[in-house]
């Protein structure tokens, strides 16, 4: 079990994309409740911007299970914001 929230999100290593490109979404999980897609980019995470791995990281360890946070994403060049209720850490 880790020590920080649950998003729920498969981050894809290959995209060179500026923040934090997602891959897939956990079924039933955190990020897809909210409406997040496999594809989108996470530029920012409650007040911080998102470059990487290690961002999404540490803005995850700033909260806990069951905080509802906004998640800025990239999806087909437009930016959209999602509610994201955090899950317990797996």
């Amino acid at each position: 079990v880790g020590d920080r929230p649950y998003l729920g999100t498969v981050p894809d290593f290959a995209s060179d994309a500026e923040g934090l490109a997602i891959q897939a979404v956990a079924l039933d999980g955190p990020a897809a409740k909210s409406g997040i897609q496999g594809g989108d980019v996470i530029v920012k995470f409650a007040d911080d911007k998102i470059a990487s791995l290690e961002d999404i990281d540490r803005a995850l360890r700033k909260f806990k299970a069951g905080d509802k946070v906004k998640v800025e994403v990239k999806r087909d060049g437009k930016e959209l914001t999602f509610e994201v209720e955090l899950g317990e850490p797996q």
